[in-house]
């Protein structure tokens, strides 16, 4: 699934998440969960090669945030 710019980016937050704690659960170091987490967000957003540092600092909010409810 493609996420749209309406709703918001964070429509795929939940994925984003899960990747990087599921990760994190099994032990994996930092770096490889956050690209793991940027992985999924770039799967929902196709986007060129470069992503923005809005974008990066967006996920790593999340991440380190946790899931809203």
């Amino acid at each position: 699934m493609v996420c749209r710019d309406n709703p918001p980016a964070d429509c795929c937050r939940p994925a984003v998440v899960r990747a990087y704690q599921e990760m994190r659960g099994r032990g994996q170091p930092e770096k490889f969960c956050l690209e793991a987490a940027i992985t999924v967000y770039r799967y929902h957003h196709p986007s060129p090669d470069n992503l923005p540092p809005e974008v990066m600092a967006m996920v790593t909010g999340w991440v380190h945030d946790g899931p809203r409810h």
